[in-house]
Order: C-alpha cells, then sequence, then structure tokens
C-alpha cells in the first residue's frame, strides 16, 4: 500500500471512530509523549552530569597524582598511585612506540583503545569499550608531560623517570549503566501506570462530558421516531453544550410547530373531504324521495291525459308539495355551507330573553296541541352578540324539534339565564325522551331516529349546532327514555345597549 493511500486509510478509519474514543485517544497520546519528552530529558541530563563529574574527577587525579610513581612499567597499584579504587579504574601508560601497560594488569574487561585515540582525543574523555564488547569505560588520557603537575611534590627539575606519551586513568561505567537502566525502567514503569490510571479516569470523565451529546443524540432518534415534543435537555448557557442544546431546542420548536401546522392542515383537509363525501352521499339520498316523486307523478299525468280534473289537481298538488321540500332542503344545504366556510358573522347586541319570548309566542299559536311556557330572571342581563336572524332560527329550529318529536300536549319550556360571562338558552320538554345512541348523534347531518316517522330532512339541529359554533358558543343535550330532553346553547355575555349609552 502506498503511502497516500495507507494515509487516506487511516484518514477514514480515523473519522469512523467514535467520537469518545478519539478524545481519549489524544488525551493519553499527548500525555504518553509528554512523559516520554521527560523521562529522556532526564535521562540525558543525568547522562551529561554524571559523565561531567566522572571527567572532572578522572582528570583531577591524573593532574594530582604523584609523579614520581609513574615509572615505565607503571607496577604499583593505581591506588597506590592515584589513590583510586582499583575494582573501578584503571591506570595506563602508552609509549610512542605504541606499549602500553595498564595496572592492574591481564584484566579481561581492560577498554580497547589506541594511542591515534588519545591524540585525536586531545585531552578529552571519551567512551572506549572493553574486549568483551559490553563493559563501558570512560577514558581520560594527558600527555606525560601534564600529569602530576598540580601534585605539590612535583619538582620538574628532579625529575628522572622517563614519561610515557600518555598516561589514562579509565572509569568503568557499569554502576552508572545500571543506574540508568533502573531510571529507564522506572520511568516506563510508571508511565505505563499513569497512562493506564489515567485511560480509566479520562474514559470516565470523557463519558460523562459526552453524555449531553448522547441527550442530543437520544433526543434526535425519538423526534425522527415521531415523538415531536422532546427536548435537548437545559444546560448552563454559557457552554458549548448549553448553547448548543438552546439553539437545538429553538430548532425543534419551528419544525414542531411547521409539522403541527402541516399535520393540523392535513388533517383538516382529509376531515373536509370526509365530510364533503359524507355530505354529498347524504344530500343525495335526501333529494332522490322528492325527485322520484316528481318523476313519478309528472309521468302519470302525462301519460293520462283524459285523467279526471280533481285527479289531476291532486297529483300537481304533490308535486309542489316534493318541489317544496326539495326546495326547504337545497337551503338547509346552502345555509350549512356558509356556515362550513367560518366567515366572520356581523354581530349585533341581542336581548336573548325577549328574542326567546317571541319565538315562543309564535309557536304557541302554529302548535296549538302543545303547551308553551317561557322563563327569564327579572333584571338579569340576556344580551349576547349575534347575528339576530341566526338566533331566531335557533329557537325556531329547537322549538320544531320539540314539537315534532313529542305527542300532543307535551309541555315545552323555554328558559334564559345568565351568569357573570355566559348567558344560557335552555328548551326543555317532557316528551318521552332519547335513548343513548340517539342523544349521541343528535347533532348529525341527516340523522333521524329509527323510532321517529315524521318527516324532515334531518339538518335543523345540524344547522343549530352549525350557528352556535359560528358565534363561539357550544350546545349541548341531556336526554333519557321517559325523561323528556333538554337542549343547552351557551354564548358569551355582552354589555347591554343601555350600559353602553351610559358611557
Amino acid at each position: 500500500m502506498s503511502a497516500p493511500h495507507f494515509v487516506e486509510s487511516a484518514r477514514k478509519r480515523w473519522d469512523r471512530t467514535p467520537l469518545r474514543v478519539r478524545l481519549t485517544s489524544a488525551v493519553l497520546a499527548l500525555v504518553a509523549g509528554s512523559l516520554i519528552l521527560i523521562s529522556v530529558s532526564t535521562i540525558l541530563a543525568l547522562h551529561s552530569y554524571f559523565l561531567d563529574t566522572v571527567d572532572d574527577e578522572l582528570k583531577d587525579q591524573l593532574l594530582k597524582g604523584n609523579p614520581a610513581s609513574f615509572s615505565g612499567t607503571a607496577a604499583e597499584e593505581p591506588s597506590e598511585t592515584l589513590g583510586v579504587r582499583p575494582n573501578q579504574y584503571i591506570f595506563s601508560s602508552v609509549y610512542d612506540n605504541g606499549n602500553r601497560f595498564d595496572v592492574p594488569a591481564n584484566r579481561a574487561d581492560t577498554p580497547v583503545f589506541t594511542l591515534a585515540q588519545l591524540e585525536e582525543a586531545g585531552g578529552e574523555a571519551f567512551t572506549a569499550l572493553a574486549a568483551d564488547g559490553t563493559t563501558r569505560w570512560r577514558v581520560l588520557g594527558l600527555p606525560g608531560t601534564e600529569v602530576g603537575t598540580e601534585n605539590p611534590d612535583y619538582d620538574p627539575e628532579a625529575e628522572t623517570n622517563e614519561r610515557a606519551a600518555y598516561y589514562t586513568l579509565s572509569y568503568r561505567l557499569a554502576h552508572f549503566d545500571k543506574t540508568v537502566a533502573g531510571l529507564v525502567w522506572v520511568d516506563i514503569l510508571i508511565g505505563a501506570g499513569v497512562l493506564a490510571g489515567l485511560a480509566a479516569l479520562g474514559v470516565g470523565l470523557v463519558r460523562a462530558s459526552l453524555s449531553p451529546l448522547r441527550q442530543i443524540e437520544n433526543t434526535a432518534a425519538m423526534i425522527a421516531a415521531g415523538n415531536y415534543s422532546r427536548r435537548v435537555p437545559d444546560h448552563d448557557p454559557a457552554t458549548e453544550v448549553g448553547r448548543v442544546g438552546y439553539a437545538i431546542n429553538s430548532m425543534l420548536g419551528k419544525i414542531e410547530s411547521s409539522i403541527r401546522a402541516r399535520e393540523f392542515s392535513e388533517e383538516r383537509a382529509h376531515d373536509s373531504e370526509q365530510r364533503m363525501r359524507e355530505f354529498i352521499a347524504d344530500a343525495s339520498h335526501e333529494l332522490r324521495t322528492p325527485l322520484t316523486s316528481v318523476r313519478g307523478y309528472a309521468e302519470l299525468v302525462r301519460a293520462n291525459p283524459d285523467m279526471p280534473e280533481a285527479d289531476r289537481q291532486h297529483y300537481i298538488g304533490q308535486i309542489e308539495e316534493a318541489a317544496k321540500r326539495m326546495g326547504l332542503l337545497v337551503g338547509d344545504l346552502l345555509h350549512l355551507a356558509r356556515l362550513d366556510q367560518e366567515r366572520p358573522v356581523e354581530t349585533e347586541a341581542i336581548d336573548l330573553a325577549a328574542l326567546g319570548g317571541e319565538a315562543v309566542s309564535a309557536h304557541a299559536v302554529v302548535a296549538e296541541d302543545h303547551r308553551f311556557e317561557f322563563k327569564s330572571v327579572p333584571g338579569a342581563s340576556t344580551v349576547v352578540a349575534g347575528d339576530p336572524a341566526r338566533m331566531r332560527q335557533i329557537l325556531d329550529n329547537l322549538l320544531s324539534n320539540a314539537v315534532r318529536h313529542t305527542p300532543p300536549g307535551t309541555r315545552v319550556t323555554v328558559e334564559v339565564l345568565s351568569d357573570a360571562e355566559h348567558v344560557l338558552l335552555r328548551v326543555a320538554d317532557d316528551g318521552p325522551g332519547m335513548d343513548p345512541e340517539t342523544t349521541e348523534r343528535v347533532f348529525e347531518r341527516f340523522f333521524r331516529s329509527d323510532a321517529a316517522n315524521h318527516p324532515g330532512s334531518g339538518l335543523g339541529l345540524a344547522i343549530v349546532a352549525a350557528i352556535v359554533k359560528a358565534h363561539g358558543g357550544t350546545v349541548s343535550v341531556r336526554s333519557g327514555l321517559g325523561e323528556g330532553t333538554v337542549f343547552t346553547v351557551r354564548l358569551a355575555a355582552e354589555t347591554p345597549p343601555e350600559a353602553h349609552s351610559d358611557h
């Protein structure tokens, strides 16, 4: 693998490595590099300091030695000549002809060096290996004319012995090498322990530090699964994680609003489409009967030109009755369609008590076989903001529904109440009542109870519910078999006109 490909492959593997691993690895690499740098610097400084100390000692021993003992054979022990330890030092005399004499002699670990090396060193110490190739020696050689010159007993004029070209003093570095090796092992063990402890501690710290990112990851996963209300936990905004969390939460809020709006729009569109289908189906079903009647009577009249005039007029009257029913049905459908458009309602202050009294009086004249009663609290504010015609239609539809679905002699009561915020309109009857299933569906369009034998399109109460909703109110029903029925309309109270004029 070529170098560019290797670098690219390593970079890709590094990019796929989890962040916690990369952070821990980077910290460990920095610490390991620092430990290595400190250890190497310490060992090099110790090595330099020790060799400088040894070199100074070797030079001092040679310069202050007793020159009278430096004979051609150098027979005396270096401990007697220079006052040094014989097991760590070797004293050597090197002559111009290359002869060399060591004290003590015949040692297996004697350092190997030549006269040329001494001359090249120029009085500076150097390191030489022994013949066995393992033992290191620190060797310092000085010309014979310089050795012993700093000895108090040295007298150049009394010098009679022939001096060698170089006198050397070698120090065995075995003890120093063991010390350095021990220090290296100590550095390795301590460094390994520090790295192991730091790795264990670093993994925990990195994991704890990255826990907010895992929370963000979990939140994102839950949002992707459809839980749009989830948010990233709050953190200190002074921290990077806190600022990122705040930005993400702000973004999530906007995303959730957009998604909710889209879902609401789609749901409304679906509901609207579903209602439209049901509306068309129900309207078609309701219009089919009168249309069938009109067509049947028309064909009957056309097919019998010699029909008696009385019968002809009867069938024409049936056609007119069917056409009237269709007209009423179409009018109700148009009215519901306008209400479904949720256009703003033009309102004015209406005294619902006065309107209720008028509606009861009108129905009492038409439905003489029912007993009507109107109730309201004197002095109570029963003014609402609404369309007068639509408010009257609510009353007429509720009263007509009570008359149509109750037997003669039934008492129908209209009651108008008020509290601090609302005006209540109740239309109650003591008729046979409705079963629970009918009560739940009574405001549905085109719904008619199976037990009802009365004509009607089933839109009257649906129109009541739509008008009340358009005015920001609510309508409810309470009924039970044998318990009668109570319809309650709740509308927001409005300040009476007299109160406006006072101001």
